[in-house]
């Protein structure tokens, strides 16, 4: 019986122990507190999707995934909200003064493409507001329409702007820099609160070196993805400053046009002469996009089409107006309606629906001083010295000396590519710390032993023989 009792022990024992060990195995497999195996180089048996080696990069975004889609819709609703900050004085300011230029540059332009940013002029011009003092100041508000507006609050609205738009489509790339060029003598009187400003409101970049041609430039070039390479020459020896925006923007239809459906048709110019265009549209077989469109009666003197072609999911869109063949304005007189009237008088009664549409192909750039054209509108005070005591003090006396603007536009069957800048060019009259034989001169060869004066002469072109 005694050995029966110790065999049952041993036995149970044994039992209790392999449970035990069982308990383990089975806490080691499913805790989940161990790191999973890294599979990613591991086959699965599933075949590779195919890669098509006759397919070039396009440079277009991919189809974004599940949790892509999930943060674009959190950057949608956060520039949107953006938006919904922006005053509508403030973008009624902006527009209504890029028509006024519009319509002006037109007429001066008569036979010639021509497009300008006014969206890129409000930004270099707002920027500089903040470098005004006393009258300029003043002036400068009225002319760009924040007259009634405190300036800090303009500062604030042009950054919900900026934000709300280069988050504002996926499908669509809008890039909008900000940059400040000083020559480095001059960068050591301009005052903090000048530059601290554009840093927080524009994100402006602030350069204290390298004030030459080739760094602007490159600077330029890399913000406008290189369709705008040049917007300074030379810089002079009594510019000591450059205030930049650069915009760059390329956006696919929301429906693309066909390629094969582009043909080349008869375009009537101003001069009543016909010249060739290549005309883009949808064909009956293919399901055309329902447009935007409105048009006055076309018996009407007045009349006129419009047509709004959306990009990307709808926020941003092409608007082409037309006067029907029944008016006999010329389009230079037809913009100063525009101007007169306001760009949202002609685009108030959109409605939706389908008709034939035939739109050209075509690409340009232009380029202008907008400097006289300033001067049209009213401003004068920041072209000559003593206004911009914000920037600094005497006796560097700053003003501007030049608005260089510059634009690019293509548009074609799979959307538009654009780009613009604008240069606030800074001079001085008086220029501390150097010699600056930039305009005629007098000369004199002396004897400094008895102080007779051997030659004295003057030199108003040294180029002249």
């Amino acid at each position: 019986m005694k050995k029966f009792m110790i065999l049952f022990t041993a036995m149970a024992l044994f039992f209790l122990v392999s449970c035990s060990n069982t308990s383990e195995k089975k806490d080691t497999v499913d805790t989940g507190d161990t790191e999973p195996t890294d599979t990613s180089d591991t086959d699965t048996g599933e075949p590779a999707e195919p890669t098509d080696p006759t397919t070039e990069p396009t440079g277009e975004p991919t189809e974004p995934t599940e949790q892509e889609e999930g943060s674009w819709e959190a950057k949608y609703k956060k520039a949107d909200a953006q938006a919904e900050q922006v005053s509508k004085d403030v973008v009624k300011a902006n527009n209504d003064l890029g028509m006024k230029m519009f319509s002006k540059l037109a007429a001066a332009e008569k036979g010639k493409n021509m497009m300008i940013s006014p969206l890129s002029i409000s930004i270099a011009m707002a920027m500089s507001t903040n470098g005004a003092t006393d009258e300029n100041l003043d002036e400068m508000k009225e002319v760009l329409g924040f007259g009634g507006m405190e300036l800090g609050n303009v500062n604030e609205q042009f950054k919900h702007l900026i934000a709300s738009l280069v988050a504002a489509d996926k499908d669509l790339a809008l890039e909008i820099a900000n940059s400040v060029w000083m020559r480095e003598d001059f960068s050591l009187d301009v005052k903090a609160a000048f530059t601290e400003v554009l840093k927080d409101f524009y994100d402006a970049e602030v350069f204290a070196e390298g004030f030459t041609v080739e760094n602007i430039n490159a600077w330029v070039s890399e913000k406008t993805n290189g369709k705008i390479e040049e917007i300074v020459k030379e810089i002079s020896a009594n510019t000591v400053m450059y205030l930049i925006n650069a915009i760059y923007f390329k956006a696919a239809w929301s429906t693309a046009f066909n390629e094969e459906n582009t043909r080349e048709g008869v375009f009537t110019l101003s001069d009543g002469t016909e010249t060739k265009a290549d005309f883009m549209s949808f064909s009956e077989a293919e399901e055309a996009p329902e447009f935007f469109s409105f048009s006055s009666d076309w018996g009407d003197s007045d009349g006129y089409a419009v047509v709004r072609i959306p990009y990307g999911r709808g926020v941003f869109a092409f608007y082409g107006i037309v006067p029907n063949y029944d008016n006999n304005t010329n389009v230079d007189d037809f913009i100063a309606k525009i101007a007169e009237k306001g760009f949202d008088h002609y685009i108030s009664e959109l409605t939706e629906k389908e008709f034939p549409l035939e739109l050209p192909k075509f690409k340009f750039e232009y380029e202008k001083s907008l400097v006289e054209i300033f001067k049209e509108l009213g401003m004068e005070k920041a072209f000559v010295e003593g206004g911009f005591h914000n920037i600094a003090e005497a006796p560097h006396d700053p003003f501007i000396s030049d608005i260089l603007h510059k634009t690019f536009i293509e548009v074609n069957e799979a959307g538009t590519e654009a780009a613009a800048v604008t240069a606030v060019e800074y001079g001085e009259k008086a220029m501390p710390g150097g010699f600056y034989a930039n305009r005629p001169f007098v000369f004199v060869i002396r004897d400094d032993r008895t102080g007779s004066i051997l030659f004295i002469g003057k030199v108003e072109n040294p180029k002249a023989e």
